[in-house]
This record gives structure tokens, sequence and C-alpha cells, in this order.
């Protein structure tokens, strides 16, 4: 005779957010008959029901499996609204980088009215962490079963049509041609030597992916939309590239730069933080554990409009990883509402308190780096003194340049090809570059060729701290110290206003030098070094395919370290005579 199954058992981690889907279910069991001929039934157990673009959130055990429905009539319900605007020209023949990620964004999506697409996402908000602190790793990933059949409405990693792969804390389905409801199972692995247990966010939706993330090329550090610029002990900065290709004179360019507040933000962890391993690419673990940046503004940098970013409270010589984001100011129910993640960059804080960080400044609106310091200036100071040097120097610059005859015809001016704008402008760019040396640590690796030693005679730290005893051998010998370039800081007013300790920097790029001389009247009698006289002292080399410039060129994006020239002025009748080199 027949016997009754009584499936009464519930999942304690199917507590809240719920919908029954399913009841206590008779199944019979004939002789000759198994569950592939008979289906599966499924169990009394809490299905929680999933909204079109509506996130939710959960607590899940190792070990446990929760369950998800994306009903048939959620799927033939009508489109989500769509909040995303940008200062986009979609009909341009270039974009940025950034514009073209930014254009996938806001296009609104076309929703059909038969078979149906649905992107399913799934994050890692939190997980286990290891029991082994001298040894921290990551917990297996969440493992994410789909069904697409009536029949097997409880997924699981023995039966299921497809799986979601996740990666850094993220993932994302696409299903294409769906015209039922959809069943999900997220399973915690076991994590035996991990302490504490997962959460996750989860969402459906029939426009688009929930939360989107973007990667750039494989080893590609120019397809990063966000770059550290630089940093000192206890802080960073780092800025996107060029947001727009728009012209200066558009109104997208100028909206762009008006953005308030900017639209970007950026979550900055700890590398040795062991609960972030592997989910720089989930939106709900970075809000939940990284640090957002203290401060955000739009700048013009390099004459294009970009974001910056200021991070402090960092610790020195520490390792970090930065993410930029894109949130919408409400995310309920809309398309995209989970915002857009970009791959990670990383940096290393410097160690020997020398060198601070500055950035808008009024005048050489391109600086944005550490510069040579000691512990007693304040950034707000220290910017001051530098840019208040730099603008003094241009005024005698921007005299003799009005003996120039810039107002006349083209055809009566120096040269066809260039005019006063472009020599003012390769001046500054030249000026700022040489008088705001970039800085870097004194204990930076000497395989860093193009970093130059700079007052080593001050033969102690900003922080009163003694010379390693290694480098007094080497780097201090009385020969190094009686050089004129390691002995002394490249201008005269670091060493007698700011008086830093001993540090490195990284020289301006030869080509600031050149643009200068190719842009400039002959009157003003600019000129450069050569090389083996004085230029691989000046002036710094950049190779078109590295990585990393070499060179520091204030506003050009990747440019890692710090440098400048020591030069001087000389004033033969109104016309300006400046030594572009080393004397």
């Amino acid at each position: 005779h027949n016997h009754h199954r009584l499936y009464g058992v519930f999942n304690q981690d199917n507590h809240y957010h719920a919908v029954a889907v399913g009841a206590s279910t008779y199944e019979s069991a004939f002789a000759g008959s198994d569950r592939s001929i008979i289906g599966r039934a499924p169990d009394a157990v809490t299905v929680t029901a999933l909204g079109n673009n509506a996130p939710k959130q959960k607590n899940i055990r190792p070990g446990a499996i929760q369950h998800w429905t994306f009903s048939r009539e959620t799927l033939q319900g009508p489109p989500g609204p769509f909040n995303w605007t940008f200062p986009l020209d979609y009909t341009a023949n270039y974009h940025t980088r950034l514009e073209t990620d930014l254009i996938s964004l806001a296009r609104p999506p076309s929703t059909p009215t038969t078979d149906r697409t649905v992107w399913l996402t799934i994050s890692t908000c939190d997980q286990p962490t290891s029991g082994d602190a001298a040894n921290p790793a990551a917990p297996p990933p969440l493992e994410v079963y789909v069904s697409r059949s009536q029949r097997n409405q409880r997924p699981d990693e023995g039966d299921s049509d497809q799986v979601i792969v996740q990666d850094g804390g993220h993932g994302t389905l696409t299903l294409s041609g769906v015209t039922d409801a959809i069943w999900i199972g997220v399973r915690a692995p076991e994590t035996d030597g991990f302490i504490g247990e997962f959460s996750y966010e989860i969402a459906a939706s029939i426009d688009a992916p929930y939360a989107t993330y973007f990667e750039g090329g494989p080893g590609n550090q120019s397809d990063l939309q966000i770059t550290p610029w630089d940093t000192d002990t206890h802080s960073s900065i780092l800025g996107t590239g060029d947001i727009t290709n728009a012209s200066s004179h558009s109104p997208n360019f100028a909206n762009w730069l008006s953005s308030s507040p900017p639209p970007f933000n950026v979550y900055v962890y700890d590398h040795a933080d062991p609960a972030f391993m592997g989910l720089h690419r989930s939106v709900c673990a970075l809000r939940k554990r990284a640090r957002i940046q203290s401060s955000k503004s739009m700048v013009k940098i390099g004459g294009q409009p970009r974001q910056l970013f200021y991070v402090t409270d960092l610790q020195r010589g520490s390792s970090y990883g930065a993410v930029m984001t894109l949130e919408p100011s409400s995310s309920t129910s809309t398309v995209r509402g989970g915002g857009a993640v970009w791959n990670a960059t990383t940096f290393i804080t410097k160690s020997d308190g020398n060198c601070q960080i500055i950035h808008s400044l009024p005048f050489c609106t391109d600086v944005a780096y550490a510069v040579p310091s000691n512990l007693n200036t304040s950034m707000t100071d220290l910017a001051l003194t530098y840019d208040t040097y730099a603008n003094e120097s241009y005024q005698n610059f921007s005299k003799s340049l009005q003996q120039i005859p810039c107002d006349m015809p083209p055809s009566a001016q120096y040269s066809l090809a260039r005019n006063c704008s472009d020599c003012d402008n390769a001046y500054k760019a030249w000026l700022c570059a040489v008088t705001i040396p970039r800085c870097a640590d004194l204990s930076s690796p000497s395989y860093l060729t193009h970093l130059i030693p700079r007052n080593i005679n001050a033969s102690t730290f900003a922080n009163g701290s003694s010379v390693p005893e290694e480098a007094k051998d080497s780097l201090f010998s009385r020969e190094n110290k009686t050089t004129n370039y390691y002995g002394v800081s490249r201008n005269p007013m670091i060493d007698e206003k700011i008086k830093p300790g001993p540090y490195k920097e990284m020289l301006p790029c030869k080509d600031l030098c050149y643009r200068l001389m190719q842009n400039c009247p002959a009157a003003l009698q600019f000129a450069c070094p050569v090389e083996g006289r004085g230029l691989n002292y000046s002036y710094g080399h950049y190779t078109v395919g590295e990585t990393a410039w070499s060179c520091n060129w204030p506003g050009r994006k990747s440019v890692n370290a710090a440098g400048s020239k020591r030069f001087w002025w000389g004033m033969t009748g109104l016309i300006l005579v400046a030594a572009l080199y080393v004397s």
C-alpha cells in the first residue's frame, strides 16, 4: 500500500523577506518509477520572490542553501523606470573609454513584448574570515544555481540548468528567450578554518543588469578608469582619465566641470584586510568594508575635465586597493540601480615623511602630486608657497612676452604655425614642472634610476630621524654631498623656506623644454641642454609604450613620481633669458 511522505522541513536561513511558493506535496512511490519520470516534487520550503530591479539581501551560514524565484507575472510585467543621464554626445565620432562605458549605461533599454531576456546579478557583501591570522585567505565563493524548469524549483549542486560564476565577489548571468518563471538556489560552501557567515545581494531584471562591472584590457594600465596619481605617507590622490572628448567650448564640457556633486565615488581598502579579499567587484562589499574618499572634485587638468579623489588617514608604507564606482542617488526599483564598478588599481603610500601631496592650485592647475615638504607645514600653506613662487616667476616672462607683436595678422607674427597663446601655455607648463618638483622617498629602490637624490646635505629627515647607516657610505659620500644636483634642492626657495629632509625627485620631461623652444619666438632666447651636457641632470625621458612614466609632466595621464631642475633668470634689456639647464 502507499505511504504519505510529509515534507515540512523549513530552511532556517529563509525566515525573512519570504513569499511561500509551493506547499507540502504528496508524492506516490510507484514500483518501476523514479524521480526522472515523476519529476521533482517541491518540498515545503520557503522560496523568496524577486521583483524587477528590486534587490534583496540575506545572510547565509556555510553549508546552507536558499532559494529564490522570478515569477512569470513579473517576467511579463512592465519595464522599470530609467533615470541615468550624463552630458554625452552620442553622435560624436570619437568617445573616451569612460564615455563609451557611460553610453552603455545611459541608453534606455528596449523591452520586447514576447520572449524576454532576464539578467541575474549576485554580489557577496560579506564573507567568513580566515582563522589563520598568519596566512589569511579568502573562502570559496558562493555557489549560485539556476533552473528554468517548473520540474526543478529548488536547483542545487546536483541539479541545475546553469550556474552563476562569481569573480571578485560579483557575478552576472544573462538568460535569453525566457517565457516562464526562473528558480535560483544560492549555496554557501563549507568553510573549514573560517569564522563567520556570508551575506549577499541578489537582483533580477528584464531591462538590463542591475549592477555592472567594467573591466579594462588585461595588464593594460591605460584601460583603468581611475589611476593613482601619487601618495605621501598618510594620503593618496587618485583621478580619472579624460572624462569627455568634447570641445572646451561645448555645453557638455561645461556640464561635466560643473557637476555637483561629482558623479563618481572611489573606495579604498587595505590589501592586508582578510575580510575584503576577493570582493573588489562588489558594491555592497565596498560600502561595508572599504573606506570612501575624504573629498572629491571635478577639475580641469591637462585641458580636460577629470574627477579627482583625495584620500586621507592612510598608513605609511602600506599597500591599498582602490575601486571607482558610479552609484545612483536612489536605487529603489530603477534600471541599473546597482550602479557600476570599474576594475581595481593599487598603490603604496610613501615611508620617509619628506613628501606631501598638494593639489587644486590656483595658478599651476595641473599640479596634483607630492612635493618636498616638512612635517610642520599644512597642505594649504605648502600649496600656497609653491604656487605663489611659480606665479611670481611667471610675471617676469609675461612682461617679456608683451614686447612680442602678438596682435598682428598671422602673416606678421613670429610663426605661421604658432602664436603667443601657444608660447604662453608652453611656458606655464614648463615653469610649473620645474618650480614645483615631484617628490619621492629617498629610500626608493636604486633600480629606479629616473629618481634623482636631492638635498642630501640635510643629513636628517624632516621628522628628526637619522639617515640609514647603509646609505651613509654610498649615497651620502663626500663626492655626492659636494655635487650640486645631489647636495641641494632644485630651487633655493625649497631649502630656504620649506626645509625638507633628503628626498628624491623625478625630473620633468625633456619634451616640456622642447615644446617651449618650438612654441615661443626666438627673441626670448630659450635653449635646452643637450645630451651629455646637462640634459640627463635636468630632464627625464619618456619612452612610448612604458606602463609608467619615468619623467614628470603635470596633467598628463599615468605620470608617476616627481622631478624638476634648477634654473635662473637673466635680464638683457626687456628680453627674458631663461637658462633651461643645470649649471
